[in-house]
């Protein structure tokens, strides 16, 4: 059985704009030169199977206040699918009280250190960050680092 999916802030953000409009891709100061529609479409066949998307309050705090960094009426129509993805995923709650207890806090910041947390056996890891990366796989995470294979 696959696990659920977790994916970092970056590729949320990427997630949310593609399925808003694949053409805001271009127009999002927080994505636009790095990424484009074809990461959009790779990520999308990554996650097609996954049992279902895991959030943490941490990632969706981060993805909100970057999706929002673009003008109306985009920023409304982002917004509007990001909630359709708040109602949907599966979101597991992570005291920041606990996530920065781990080592890696100093390192990683609370976001990533609340990743950190999570069972390993519950959720698959997608990424940009190389530094949760690490950490992930230390942690006996399955994750994947999606930079290489989004640059080659």
């Amino acid at each position: 059985m696959r696990k659920a999916v977790l994916l970092d802030t970056s590729l949320l953000v990427l997630l949310i704009v593609g399925l808003t409009n694949r053409a805001y891709i271009s127009r999002h100061k927080n994505l636009h030169p790095i990424y484009d529609a074809t990461h959009f479409d790779a990520l999308v066949k990554l996650i097609a199977s996954a049992p279902s998307i895991v959030c943490t309050a941490h990632i969706l705090t981060e993805t909100s206040n970057l999706l929002r960094q673009v003008s109306d009426p985009i920023r409304s129509h982002i917004m509007a699918e990001f909630r359709r993805l708040i109602q949907a995923a599966d979101e597991f709650h992570i005291e920041s009280r606990k996530a920065s207890e781990r080592p890696s806090f100093i390192r990683l910041g609370l976001t990533d250190a609340a990743i950190a947390t999570l069972d390993p056996d519950d959720v698959q890891i997608l990424t940009v960050d190389h530094d949760l990366h690490i950490e992930s796989s230390r942690n006996g995470f399955d994750v994947v680092n999606l930079t290489p294979y989004f640059h080659n």
